[in-house]
């Protein structure tokens, strides 16, 4: 019988964490999609929220942006993302950091061009001051759709 108590406890406290990292695993997916619709958006508040200062987004291009540059870059008036989308994403949890990889869909209409194009990455989230915050983008491989 002691046994089986003893279980039982251990099996509560693991339901308990599965539970929540399953939380946390949501909510920084979530995050990552509001930052994608928020670039469409063009919703500053936002990315300077959810960009962290030490921010890097290096471009399947080899281009690094730092915070300041990509927000610059994304509320470019000349430059509008039409969507980004997100397939296939993963998360990985290391306590308050969480490492993210999967694909993103992005339609772009430049000064002069609209292109469509596809991309896997690595993204990496660390919590500050109860907030999520990107600390890294990096493109893995891009190709061109349509």
């Amino acid at each position: 019988m002691l046994f089986f108590c003893l279980l039982c406890l251990s099996l509560g406290g693991t339901a308990q964490t599965i539970s929540k990292d399953s939380i946390i695993r949501k909510t920084v997916d979530s995050i990552n999609s509001l930052l994608d619709h928020s670039v469409v958006a063009k919703s500053a508040a936002i990315l300077q929220k959810h960009y962290a200062d030490d921010f890097v987004f290096t471009h399947g291009t080899g281009l690094v942006d730092s915070k300041q540059s990509w927000i610059k870059n994304v509320l470019d008036t000349t430059v509008h993302f039409l969507s980004r989308s997100h397939d296939s994403v993963n998360v990985e949890l290391h306590g308050d950091i969480a490492i993210l990889n999967g694909k993103l869909t992005v339609h772009r209409q430049g000064k002069s061009d609209v292109s469509k194009y596809a991309l896997k990455y690595v993204r990496v989230y660390v919590l500050r001051k109860n907030v999520w915050q990107m600390i890294s983008h990096r493109t893995t491989q891009e190709w061109h759709l349509e």
